[in-house]
């Protein structure tokens, strides 16, 4: 014995699935991205301290990096070194002795070196990984 208990229509319902799963495969994603973020990050901080000059090690202990987050569409991380002094050794500065410059001291540029030599290296640290991550839940 059966009973009918009338049609549904599930287009609604099946929408609204289909917009979840979106959303979790968009949040799995966004995960990725921070993940890779987060690496890249790590990698900057090591050849950063590698080119670092130390007289007593502080300057090179003190690279840091922020927790990657999206603002606006956009994923960011933020490596910094809080030492006052770092911007000096990183970009120059003058040599002034009893209020008269005497020289100039050229800048080391410890974080953009590292920043230009990450970018050219992106797909072969990252790239290829996150792109296999991305393939993999787009496949589901």
């Amino acid at each position: 014995m059966s009973a009918s208990f009338g049609k549904f229509d599930t287009s609604d319902f099946d929408a609204f699935i289909s917009e979840f799963e979106n959303k979790i495969k968009g949040k799995q994603i966004a995960t990725e991205v921070q993940g890779a973020l987060t690496k890249t990050a790590g990698v900057v901080i090591r050849k950063a301290k590698q080119k670092t000059p130390v007289d007593q090690g502080t300057l090179r202990r003190n690279w840091q990096a922020s927790g990657a987050k999206r603002h606006a569409g956009v994923f960011l991380i933020d490596i910094f070194n809080n030492i006052e002094y770092a911007p000096f050794i990183e970009n120059g500065h003058r040599i002034v002795r009893g209020g008269r410059t005497v020289g100039y001291q050229s800048g080391i540029f410890m974080l953009r070196d590292s920043l230009r030599e990450i970018d050219n290296n992106w797909e072969n640290l990252v790239g290829k990984k996150f792109l296999k991550a991305i393939e993999n839940l787009l496949e589901d």
